[in-house]
């Protein structure tokens, strides 16, 4: 039993650990080579876009990382509500509601900036970023622009 709780543990952090999503990658790299592509410079990003970019990048990093380390903290509770011998159904269904509506909330700050990112490219710089070969064009400097999620 130990041994199950401490995998089921270890999956909920895997999760949060895999919802963070917006780390740095190595990029995009050059078709038939090894050279890493920097998106900037094939898009041609102006300074004004990248300063756009960046302030949407850091909106949206405060808004999830606050709402990431509560959902820890909800997933924890959780776990410590399964946790008793007879575990109040109502309690660990409430959990449940509120972890999901952290979940889908980070992914809506996640869809909007990403939304934001694009607008702000032009439509030539758009079609660019679907060209790179490195996971439909993803580009880390913003959340998500370029990924289907």
């Amino acid at each position: 039993m130990c041994l199950t709780l401490t995998l089921f543990l270890l999956c909920g952090i895997v999760q949060v650990a895999a919802a963070a999503g917006t780390g740095c990658g190595v990029g995009p790299h050059l078709p038939g080579s090894g050279e890493w592509v920097s998106p900037v410079e094939v898009l041609d990003l102006t300074d004004q876009q990248l300063t756009k970019m960046r302030a949407v990048n850091q909106s949206s990093y405060e808004q999830i990382r606050d709402l990431r380390i509560k959902l820890m903290d909800s997933r924890h509770e959780l776990m410590q509500l399964r946790l008793q011998k007879k575990p109040d159904q109502a309690a660990v269904e409430a959990k449940i509601k509120e972890i999901n509506e952290m979940r889908e909330k980070i992914h809506t700050i996640f869809q909007q900036g990403k939304q934001e990112c694009q607008s702000i490219l032009t439509k030539e710089q758009q079609a660019k970023l679907q060209e790179l070969p490195h996971k439909k064009g993803s580009f880390r400097g913003c959340p998500g622009i370029g990924r289907d999620q």
